[in-house]
């Protein structure tokens, strides 16, 4: 990822998520400034000419409607649009694709999905953190504003200036604050190496303002943190796949997920999950099929 985004991939299913990030994604466009590719995926290798060139219409079509809609016309004509449509699922092209039409950024709208349901391993979004070589901004639902509060939260050990400096492309969108937050569990000792990487982080953003703070649940003190800081963006960079996956959890029912409200962009970090959170995923798994399978009683 330069440090001038050019090109924005975004996938497009035509569903209201799906429109959420192409209309945040024409925001980005804008701005920075960048050009937009649709992708549509998934049609299978038998597809006829005519209706690829319907799909194809479409979505040309859809580029039209939301850019004059939530653009003024002159800012609209700024953004060049390339369409591209996928007989692959999107998490078989993704990274074809980001290499082919030398992608900085993916913009796609938020999927909520556990981790132990049936078919997770081909859910797109968490497959993003290990099969894509840039960053993916994920949009949750509705028309957020382009970010002014940034917090930047991960394994800032393993975060060097290839994942960093591009950061500050974002921070041209709009006057921005950033936020630099790293946790440990309350049991660790010698934070010194911590303290020395969050300090090295500074010097590719500088004016931002770092935290280190002690939690035993990473998310749970992440979402907090970003609630308290009012943040617009989250920016995570992360070595724990188990993280990402609990991160766009649907079943989350600690505090008020704030994490969830906000775009949060996923930089390539990540892992594979554990085995043990996989084991643990399965056995809640179970344990819900096995509550739900068992007869109700009513006393009266």
């Amino acid at each position: 990822m330069p440090t001038a985004l050019q090109t924005i991939l975004v996938p497009v299913d035509f569903t209201p998520a799906s429109e959420d990030a192409l209309v945040y994604a024409n925001k980005l466009a804008v701005r920075l400034p960048a050009e937009i590719v649709l992708v549509h995926a998934g049609t299978g290798p038998g597809l006829p000419p005519d209706e690829r060139a319907a799909l194809l219409r479409r979505l040309e079509a859809l580029a039209e409607r939301l850019r004059y809609q939530q653009l003024t016309r002159q800012n609209g004509r700024r953004i060049n649009y390339l369409c591209h449509v996928a007989a692959e699922p999107l998490a078989a092209c993704l990274q074809v694709l980001v290499t082919g039409y030398c992608a900085d950024l993916v913009v796609t709208g938020q999927a909520l999905l556990d981790c132990a349901a049936a078919g997770a391993a081909c859910a797109p979004v968490l497959l993003l953190p290990e099969r894509v070589s840039c960053p993916v901004l994920v949009v949750p639902p509705g028309h957020p504003e382009l970010p002014g509060r940034l917090v930047v939260a991960g394994d800032f050990a393993r975060l060097g200036g290839a994942q960093l400096a591009p950061l500050a492309a974002l921070a041209r969108t709009a006057p921005a604050h950033f936020d630099l937050v790293q946790f440990y569990p309350p049991t660790s000792a010698g934070l010194a190496p911590l303290k020395k990487a969050l300090r090295a982080a500074c010097a590719h953003l500088p004016g931002a303002i770092t935290h280190l703070l002690p939690d035993d649940d990473a998310l749970e003190g992440l979402s907090e943190f970003c609630a308290r800081q009012e943040a617009q963006l989250l920016v995570l960079g992360t070595a724990d796949g188990c993280l990402v996956r609990r991160f766009f959890n649907p079943h989350y029912r600690q505090t008020n997920a704030f994490h969830l409200g906000i775009p949060v962009l996923l930089l390539p970090t990540s892992t594979l999950p554990t085995t043990a959170c996989c084991a643990s995923c399965s056995l809640r798994q179970a344990a819900e099929a096995r509550l739900v399978a068992q007869p109700s009683t009513v006393t009266f």
